[in-house]
């Protein structure tokens, strides 16, 4: 039968459990602010019994397992609103840049330095013989053309700079997939026992947390307890080996790919945001830029050649025709030399200089509302399509980057119901644990009176 003895040693059973358990609530307590953590709980189980000629008695209790406290339903739909919100805020994060380099509207802007030049063209229509008239034309052609020259470089700016950015994430996201590779294996070796590694799941599921934000990811957890990661189908995560990704040049564009393989991971999250702003969104504006660009250069050529100058110069180009891009657009060799090679007016019969023509600078100045060949409508027009698609693109970006926040912050709120950290809640069983550990105390109190009680016979 059970002897005192064993009285004993289920009740320091109990003060040691309850200790354990009242360990982790503790534990629990302490971080419930730490970003990531997760609640863990202590699981209580009923030591074996004792066979005895009278029956099975019970010998105690003990802490089996610290589990931590997580749903991965929950935590991928999670990892998968980050990298929707991430890739959407990236992209409208560079258009905004965009839209700022624009400076529109604004007399700074490009705009007014368009409406300004075919003003200039207007004021040498009503004063075709003033050369005052003439150099104004040319600065405010300059001035044009450097304003040309800005938006493209700044748009190669913000080129360059979201190719940093994309190669700099892209190094990050091979030191997170080395990260959760190395948590994987601490993982396997402390769980071996059947124990659960609590505190490493929760870095290995920040990690996780902040690999999504830069990649779409889909992550599923092995029998063993690690966590294999998989991008665009591809498991660039199993166990603790990782591959190692590469941002590299392809088909004038960029693209993700695991080194030493061909074909390339998907779009999503922040880096995918920027490889779409790298390989489409700028592209798209630089070539706005240029073809508006070009049609100004070859129009306004195409009617100042049919004019003659002062000097009797005719044949002459406005602006340089080799120059049909943003960045290369300029003044024609002969107008830098001399604002007197412009032409307002068509030559005579004969093909001489007429004092007093101005049908070249009326033609000139028309051409603010005159549709251009190349664009099929006029170059302000374009221009403010240019700006308005760019304006809409981030608000659209914005509002989408908005949409799956809120998702993400509603999956996070789902999470946290499971594996965040009440206060209340611990504080409620604190007081439990407490009790019962009184309780072994006073048993083994009661034990003690009883062996003396005995003695004392």
């Amino acid at each position: 039968m059970p002897s005192l003895g064993s009285i004993l040693q289920i009740a320091t059973s109990g003060l040691r459990t309850q200790q354990q358990a009242l360990n982790v609530t503790a534990h629990n307590i302490a971080n419930a602010s730490t970003e990531g953590y997760s609640r863990q709980r202590a699981v209580l189980t009923a030591t074996p019994g004792v066979h005895l000629a009278d029956g099975v008695f019970g010998s105690g209790a003990g802490v089996s397992d610290i589990q931590s406290v997580r749903d991965g339903l929950l935590d991928a739909a999670y990892f998968r609103e980050v990298s929707a919100s991430s890739e959407f805020d990236g992209r409208a994060a560079m258009l905004g840049r965009v839209e700022g380099l624009f400076e529109e509207p604004s007399e700074l802007g490009l705009a007014a330095a368009l409406d300004r030049f075919h003003s200039a063209w207007s004021e040498l229509s009503a004063n075709p013989s003033s050369s005052p008239v003439r150099t104004v034309l040319r600065q405010t052609a300059s001035v044009l053309t450097r304003q040309f020259h800005e938006l493209a470089a700044g748009l190669d700016t913000i080129r360059q700079e979201a190719e940093a950015r994309l190669q700099q994430g892209v190094d990050s996201a091979n030191s997170l997939m080395s990260r959760i590779g190395d948590l994987n294996r601490q993982i396997v070796s402390t769980e071996s026992d059947g124990t659960t590694a609590g505190d490493l799941r929760d870095a290995r599921g920040r990690a996780l947390a902040e690999l999504a934000d830069l990649l779409p990811i889909q992550a599923v957890e092995r029998d063993n307890g690690s966590m294999g990661v998989i991008i665009s189908g591809v498991t660039v995560v199993d166990g603790a080996e990782s591959l190692s990704l590469e941002a590299r040049a392809s088909g004038g564009g960029w693209e993700i790919g695991v080194v030493g393989r061909t074909g390339a991971l998907g779009d999503g999250g922040r880096l995918g945001g920027l490889m779409d702003v790298v390989n489409s969104d700028l592209p798209e504006v630089r070539q706005g830029l240029d073809d508006l660009a070009a049609a100004l250069v070859e129009e306004t050529n195409l009617l100042h050649r049919t004019g003659t100058n002062p000097d009797g110069g005719t044949g002459i180009d406005f602006f340089d025709p080799a120059g049909l891009t943003a960045s290369s657009i300029g003044l024609s060799a002969e107008v830098r030399a001399d604002a007197g090679a412009i032409a307002a007016g068509t030559p005579d019969g004969s093909g001489d200089y007429r004092a007093g023509a101005n049908d070249v600078a009326l033609g000139l100045a028309a051409l603010r509302d005159a549709t251009l060949g190349s664009l099929g409508v006029s170059g302000a027009e374009h221009y403010r399509g240019l700006v308005s698609s760019v304006g809409v693109a981030v608000r659209s970006m914005d509002q989408a980057a908005e949409s799956h926040r809120i998702l993400a912050d509603q999956a996070d709120i789902r999470r946290m119901r499971v594996s965040g950290v009440s206060v209340d809640e611990e504080l409620v069983k604190m007081i439990e644990f407490q009790r019962a550990y009184q309780a072994s105390a006073r048993v083994i109190s009661a034990a003690d009176e009883m062996l003396q009680s005995l003695l004392a016979v």
